[in-house]
């Protein structure tokens, strides 16, 4: 009998740009480097109608052959996965484990009060963040325990930190190119900047898969040659790039966003986040330590923001050493900890 099973998307054969994807590959390989190959099996929930039809299958194998079920479903698939593995549980009694992906699991089970019945049932939740937690003990479900995001990457060395003393100061943009990522308001906020204070101080970099081709096209139109992008970067080079920054801009509005993995791209090249205060973003980045919150959707208040730090650099490179000390805590031997200690 195998020890863990992983359900997630590993979308097996093709890059990883997918938050999703990624959380998934990398809770997956690393349990392989702590257990042992033998003792963990993965199954790939990609392939559409075709999963679908054969879950009830998958999900008996799993049972049978594992002590321990790790799923790491997106959110439109936990009110049909839990129920059922929950449901077929009931004949094996294994150890099912639900690594939550993002912060919409609270609101899904307001919007379908049955499904605290099944999540009660598991033997363990891992939301990414005390905001989360706190959502779902508002609902009295009590078998969670906070599991911050992680990444196994190189953290950049205090002597590799780059100081940036004279304008232009390079930011970025280092997520999903779609609205809700409050790409324009990095653009506006950049460029009102640079209007107010009557020259180039910031050049903008946007990096991400871009979900809407059209919108994005026309939103860089008759943009300035400081307003550029970069395209996608791959997993594994995303400290090397970032390292070449003086802040990532993080202005979301995405009413899934949980625990951005971009903060921890960020925090390992020592890269302090100027970030919107939505979501669980104040428990990530430490105002004045790690960067910078604002006001969501506030482009006025970013704007300010921006202002202040292109006068006063050295705000900025203090954070720098913190920045990569903080991206310790978020190295996959330390943050999976809670899940690890509970597979015995």
């Amino acid at each position: 009998m195998k020890r863990v099973a992983v359900l997630g998307h590993f979308d097996i054969g093709k890059n990883m740009v997918c938050g999703q994807t990624i959380k998934t590959k990398i809770l997956g390989s690393e349990l392989k480097k702590m257990l042992g190959d033998d003792n963990v099996v993965f199954y790939d929930t990609a392939g559409g109608w075709k999963f679908i039809l054969s879950l009830p299958f998958l999900l008996v194998k799993m049972l049978w052959g594992c002590e321990n079920v790790i799923l790491l479903p997106a959110y439109k698939a936990v009110y049909i996965l839990v129920p059922a593995i929950t449901m077929l549980n009931l004949f094996f009694h294994r150890r099912i484990h639900y690594a939550v992906i993002g912060g919409r699991l609270p609101s899904l089970v307001q919007r379908f009060p049955w499904l605290k019945f099944f999540l009660r049932e598991l033997y363990q939740i891992y939301p990414e963040t005390q905001m989360i937690l706190d959502g779902l003990k508002r609902e009295r479900i009590e078998n969670a325990v906070v599991m911050p995001n992680f990444k196994p990457l190189d953290i950049i060395a205090e002597d590799d930190l780059q100081n940036f003393e004279e304008p232009p100061f390079p930011l970025c943009t280092f997520s999903r190119v779609e609205s809700t990522k409050g790409i324009e308001d990095a653009i506006n906020a950049v460029r009102a900047c640079n209007q107010k204070v009557g020259r180039v101080v910031f050049t903008l970099d946007i990096y991400g898969r871009i979900q809407d081709e059209t919108w994005f096209n026309t939103l860089m139109q008759g943009q300035p040659d400081e307003i550029r992008y970069g395209g996608v970067v791959p997993f594994d080079q995303s400290t090397e790039i970032l390292s070449r920054y003086f802040v990532l801009l993080f202005p979301t509005y995405y009413v899934g966003e949980g625990f951005a993995g971009t903060l921890i791209d960020a925090f390992a090249a020592g890269v302090p986040a100027i970030a919107s205060d939505w979501n669980s973003n104040p428990e990530i980045v430490e105002q004045g330590k790690s960067g910078f919150l604002y006001t969501a959707r506030s482009v006025e208040e970013l704007t300010e923001l921006l202002v202040s730090i292109s006068i006063k650099p050295d705000v900025v490179n203090s954070m720098r050493q913190y920045c990569i000390q903080k991206a310790l805590q978020y190295q996959p031997s330390i943050a999976m900890a809670p899940l690890i200690e509970r597979l015995a």
